[in-house]
């Protein structure tokens, strides 16, 4: 198969300080935060936030830094957020873009299910795509929940790799290619459990929303061709079943009829003042 070192392994994102080649990470989160879809995502994500009367934020898995700045933006004069990643790799680039245009900012290298912040210190805090590379996301969310002042909103988007969407005839195939990526995921089902996360941190009157962030051929074709290779070289699938189903997308792209994307749920809830008094709204 041509080009089988191009392309970026998502699966490295638990870990990006120790792959042989972040930068192909960081191409493929920029790339990903540019589509349409993630764009609309962060979009609803700053709305459920309601930082409007927020002086205090967090962003967990705060990767590149920029939804730090989205969320600076929308906050009270003299608002403070804190962007926490557990990547020095991340937090280096977050620190390098933020430059002196952002002075209501902050980078932190942490650990998600080991905030070292004290209870109730933000207004608002969220994270998004993140949880999925934690080996705790329950502790996790647990975490956002406890570092939120009572009242603050809480905010996640995930996507569940059981769920993703693509239009190729060869469903054997595709179903042994997202199968074997579902399956090396630390947690590939985190978008549907997120609800129950959000539940069982005590955050009350959840709103839980679902949607398919669709991609283009070439963003597919990126972050495919280094996982497809692997599955080839364990002997998942052959080259030639990975040859031939690559050919077909590209060539359904050629004539307009490529549809790919990732099911996603958007969860929002307020921290309350007792655990467990909690509706839930779906949208």
């Amino acid at each position: 198969m041509p080009e089988q070192r191009s392309g970026a392994d998502l699966r490295g994102f638990h870990a990006v300080d120790e792959v042989a080649d972040p930068e192909m990470l960081i191409k493929s989160l920029d790339t990903g935060k540019a589509l349409p879809g993630m764009r609309a995502a962060e979009a609803d994500m700053l709305d459920e936030l309601s930082l409007s009367q927020a002086r205090s934020a967090l962003d967990v898995g705060c990767g590149l830094g920029g939804d730090v700045a989205a969320m600076h933006a929308r906050m009270v004069p003299g608002g403070r957020v804190i962007g926490l990643d557990a990547s020095r790799t991340m937090i280096t680039a977050a620190r390098g873009r933020a430059g002196r245009d952002l002075p209501g900012a902050s980078f932190v290298v942490g650990d998600a299910i080991a905030m070292p912040f004290a209870t109730a210190t933000f207004d608002a805090c969220r994270a998004e795509t993140v949880l999925q590379h934690i080996r705790d996301p329950q502790l996790a969310v647990q975490e956002m929940a406890r570092v939120t002042r009572p009242g603050g909103r809480v905010v996640a988007f995930e996507f569940d790799l059981g769920l993703a969407v693509l239009d190729h005839p060869d469903r054997s195939t595709t179903n042994k290619i997202f199968g074997c990526i579902a399956d090396a995921a630390l947690d590939s089902w985190l978008g549907r459990r997120l609800p129950r996360l959000f539940r069982q941190a005590g955050l009350t009157g959840l709103r839980v929303s679902t949607r398919v962030v669709f991609d283009d051929f070439p963003f597919f074709r990126f972050v495919m061709r280094r996982p497809v290779a692997q599955l080839v070289n364990d002997g998942a699938i052959s080259a030639r079943e990975a040859t031939r189903w690559l050919a077909h997308l590209e060539q359904s792209d050629r004539v307009g009829h490529y549809l790919g994307g990732s099911t996603a749920f958007l969860v929002s809830g307020t921290r309350g003042h007792t655990p467990g008094q909690n509706g839930e709204i779906g949208r």
